[in-house]
């Protein structure tokens, strides 16, 4: 029994050792974002999907004003919803074949959900991960 208590335990920490870490990155990648430097996400990321982010995020920010949108919000922007409801931005998937997860984050502009999530790949290497920017892709 204690081996048990002990391996849940372990599973716990690597839950949150897990969370921290998507946690950082999405947060530099919403900074640059929301900075509107966006080569700057190559800096918190190994890889990219996307080859040209300036021309990608030009979509991303036209995606905005026609929908009267501003600047994307940083992590930690408290969203409000009405009707209110406990609701969560950040949602993590794990691989069946433990090969590593994916992130999904709802991006808000101005406290509001603007319909896009942000998608980033965290794939398992021996040294940690090897994290890849997939996409913004329309919610």
């Amino acid at each position: 029994m204690v081996w048990l208590s002990r391996k849940v335990a372990t599973m716990e920490l690597l839950d949150m050792y897990k969370k921290e870490k998507v946690i950082e990155v999405i947060t530099n990648i919403l900074k640059a974002i929301h900075l509107k430097k966006y080569e700057d996400i190559m800096n918190y990321v190994d890889e990219s999907e996307i080859d040209d982010l300036n021309e990608f995020f030009g979509y991303v920010e036209k995606t905005l004003e026609l929908n009267d949108f501003d600047t994307i919000d940083e992590y930690g922007v408290e969203c409000h919803f009405n009707p209110p409801y406990e609701y969560s931005q950040l949602e993590i998937y794990d691989y069946d074949d433990q090969t590593g997860f994916a992130v999904d984050y709802d991006l808000t502009s101005n406290s509001e959900r603007v319909d896009m999530v942000l998608q980033v790949e965290f794939l398992y290497t021996d040294n940690g991960y090897t994290v890849r920017f997939l996409n913004v892709d329309p919610g």
